[in-house]
């Protein structure tokens, strides 16, 4: 009995694919915001994509600013507060994903442990990909 409960756990490891002894290897990028994909969007003529990978020190801050296009962000290690105009601040974690409208003014804080997201942004003709947004 045991040896059958043992089998089925080991392959149901196997067939998860998750191996608890071989780490994966993950890419660090430097401190900041690191663009590592831009083009032209087909579907939307003069619009890009840019996809950044975002690498935060603990408690680093985020500066007031907007970009003329929707922001995507996803939280892949650390934490972070986003603070919106108008809105309760929001505490993002590892697993959390935000949607940030177009031309909304927004700024935070990166969490204890830093923050590493990937963000997408989509650019608008004749706009850069941030501007500052004074209060």
């Amino acid at each position: 009995m045991r040896a059958a409960l043992a089998a089925t756990v080991l392959l149901a490891g196997c067939a998860s694919g998750v191996s608890p002894t071989r780490p994966v290897a993950v890419h660090v990028p430097p401190v900041g915001i690191n663009p590592v994909l831009e083009g032209p969007i087909a579907a939307a003529p003069g619009h890009a994509l840019v996809v950044g990978d975002i690498n935060l020190a603990p408690g680093a801050a985020i500066p007031r600013h907007r970009h003329a296009g929707e922001e995507f962000l996803y939280v892949i290690g650390g934490s972070a507060t986003l603070s919106r105009a108008g809105e309760a601040d929001l505490v993002l974690a590892a697993g959390d994903g935000v949607r940030i409208a177009p031309d909304s003014a927004h700024w935070g804080t990166a969490g204890p442990q830093g923050l590493r997201a990937i963000s997408s942004w989509l650019l608008l003709p004749g706009r850069p990909l941030r501007e500052a947004a004074p209060e």
